[in-house]
């Protein structure tokens, strides 16, 4: 009875049943050997808690590299916009601090490992928010030189918010070139302020009345 079995469950077909064996084997190494798939994302850097009265002037680098595992149905599907990276800035104070960068600063999807993060360190620059009073200096767009003079401009000083670096040697702020379909003899004309030179200021209020007067003798001919 015995040898029956041995017979029908070992000996027959023992080489199919033998490369069988040696194939489950051989993936059960490569499995092991192999381990989980993996796929490199890239993240952009994100800031939480930064205090009120500080502004983000520069962060080195802005994006990470995150090595992520799991299933393969899984990492397939798995996006940037899936993963976020946040530096906590809360109590943090004016100048340059250096913050290491780990898996604990990395948020991910269930089901999806976090195995890497590239670089270890981010570099943050943060400015204290200061209020000053800037005069507004009214500008005429050039094709209007000659014809029209400013006689107005309100309001004459503005309040600007923004870092202290920047705003402690700025006293002025311009208005944008003052324009328009201008056909009377007096023009009034509502503009913004030009602050491409103040990155991270904000202004109020936004925009100025300036009030426009065209020279005796000089008629505006329109084609």
């Amino acid at each position: 009875m015995m040898k029956t079995l041995f017979e029908r469950y070992v000996v027959k077909d023992w080489k199919l049943k033998l490369l069988s064996l040696v194939l489950a084997i051989m993936l059960w190494y490569t499995v092991f050997q192999i381990g989980e798939p993996k796929k490199d994302i890239t993240v952009p850097l994100s800031v939480s808690h930064l205090p009120r009265n500080m502004v983000l002037m520069k962060m080195d680098p802005e994006r990470v590299f995150v090595t992520v595992s799991g299933r393969v149905s899984m990492l397939k599907d798995v996006k940037e916009r899936d993963v976020t990276a946040i530096i906590n800035l809360n109590g943090m104070k004016e100048g340059e601090t250096v913050f290491e960068i780990s898996k604990a600063n990395v948020a991910l999807p269930k089901g999806i490992d976090i195995v890497d993060v590239k670089p270890g360190t981010v570099r943050v620059v943060v400015d204290r928010v200061i209020e000053k009073r800037l005069k507004v200096v009214p500008v005429l767009d050039r094709k209007w030189t000659g014809r029209y003079d400013i006689t107005l401009a309100s309001p004459e000083y503005i309040v600007a918010e923004g870092p202290r670096k920047i705003l402690e040697s700025v006293a002025t702020v311009e208005t944008l070139p003052a324009n328009g379909e201008l056909r009377r003899v007096e023009e009034t004309v509502n503009v913004g302020f030009n602050t491409e030179s103040l990155p991270h200021v904000r202004v109020r209020p936004d925009s100025a009345r300036i009030v426009l007067r065209r020279h005796p003798g000089k008629e505006v001919h329109w084609d």
